[in-house]
Protein backbone atom coordinates (compact mmCIF):
# COMPACT_ATOMS: atom_id res chain seq x y z
CA UNK A 1 0.00 0.00 0.00
CA UNK A 2 0.70 3.32 -0.34
CA UNK A 3 -0.15 6.38 0.60
CA UNK A 4 1.83 10.00 -0.03
CA UNK A 5 4.20 8.08 -2.40
CA UNK A 6 5.54 6.21 0.73
CA UNK A 7 4.83 2.47 0.84
CA UNK A 8 3.39 1.08 3.78
CA UNK A 9 3.82 -2.58 5.15
CA UNK A 10 0.13 -4.07 6.41
CA UNK A 11 0.03 -7.43 8.05
CA UNK A 12 -2.75 -9.47 6.10
CA UNK A 13 -5.14 -9.12 8.77
CA UNK A 14 -4.59 -5.32 8.83
CA UNK A 15 -5.33 -5.11 5.03
CA UNK A 16 -8.49 -6.78 5.85
CA UNK A 17 -9.53 -4.60 8.20
CA UNK A 18 -8.61 -1.15 5.74
CA UNK A 19 -10.71 -2.68 2.86
CA UNK A 20 -13.06 -3.47 4.82
CA UNK A 21 -13.73 -0.11 6.32
CA UNK A 22 -13.21 1.19 2.96
CA UNK A 23 -16.06 -1.07 1.57
CA UNK A 24 -18.14 0.97 4.03
CA UNK A 25 -17.50 3.92 1.97
CA UNK A 26 -18.23 6.04 5.23
CA UNK A 27 -20.73 3.92 7.03
CA UNK A 28 -19.83 3.44 10.58
CA UNK A 29 -19.02 0.03 11.35
CA UNK A 30 -19.57 -0.90 15.09
CA UNK A 31 -17.27 -3.37 17.04
CA UNK A 32 -19.45 -6.41 16.80
CA UNK A 33 -19.68 -5.61 12.87
CA UNK A 34 -15.91 -5.74 12.53
CA UNK A 35 -15.18 -9.13 14.22
CA UNK A 36 -17.83 -10.83 12.17
CA UNK A 37 -16.58 -9.41 9.49
CA UNK A 38 -12.59 -9.35 9.63
CA UNK A 39 -12.26 -12.20 12.03
CA UNK A 40 -15.17 -14.08 11.08
CA UNK A 41 -15.89 -15.36 14.59
CA UNK A 42 -18.75 -14.69 16.73
CA UNK A 43 -18.47 -11.04 18.73
CA UNK A 44 -16.74 -11.44 22.32
CA UNK A 45 -17.29 -8.48 24.38
CA UNK A 46 -13.99 -9.60 26.86
CA UNK A 47 -12.29 -8.45 23.63
CA UNK A 48 -10.09 -5.69 22.29
CA UNK A 49 -8.71 -7.58 19.56
CA UNK A 50 -10.55 -4.38 17.10
CA UNK A 51 -9.25 -1.66 19.14
CA UNK A 52 -5.65 -3.15 19.07
CA UNK A 53 -5.66 -3.25 15.06
CA UNK A 54 -6.97 -0.03 15.05
CA UNK A 55 -4.15 1.15 16.78
CA UNK A 56 -2.20 -0.73 14.84
CA UNK A 57 -3.68 0.91 11.41
CA UNK A 58 -3.54 4.07 12.52
CA UNK A 59 0.19 3.95 13.53
CA UNK A 60 0.70 2.68 10.35
CA UNK A 61 -1.57 4.87 7.86
CA UNK A 62 -2.57 7.99 9.64
CA UNK A 63 0.48 8.55 12.62
CA UNK A 64 2.27 10.91 9.69
CA UNK A 65 -0.02 12.02 7.27
CA UNK A 66 -2.60 14.17 7.04
CA UNK A 67 -5.67 14.11 6.78
CA UNK A 68 -6.27 11.42 9.04
CA UNK A 69 -8.24 8.46 7.20
CA UNK A 70 -9.72 6.20 10.27
CA UNK A 71 -12.16 8.26 12.79
CA UNK A 72 -13.86 7.29 15.86
CA UNK A 73 -17.71 8.08 16.44
CA UNK A 74 -17.53 7.67 20.43
CA UNK A 75 -19.70 4.85 21.67
CA UNK A 76 -20.96 3.81 17.64
CA UNK A 77 -17.28 2.51 15.70
CA UNK A 78 -15.15 3.41 13.36
CA UNK A 79 -15.15 4.76 9.74
CA UNK A 80 -12.61 5.72 7.62
CA UNK A 81 -13.06 9.15 5.83
CA UNK A 82 -11.02 9.47 2.30
CA UNK A 83 -12.60 12.78 1.68
CA UNK A 84 -10.30 16.02 2.05
CA UNK A 85 -11.61 18.07 4.65
CA UNK A 86 -13.77 21.16 3.51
Amino acid sequence: MFRSGKVIDLTAKEYTLLEYLMRLDGRIASRHEIVEAVWDVNFDTGTNVVEVYINFLRKKIDRQFEPKLIHTKQGLGYFLNVLPPA
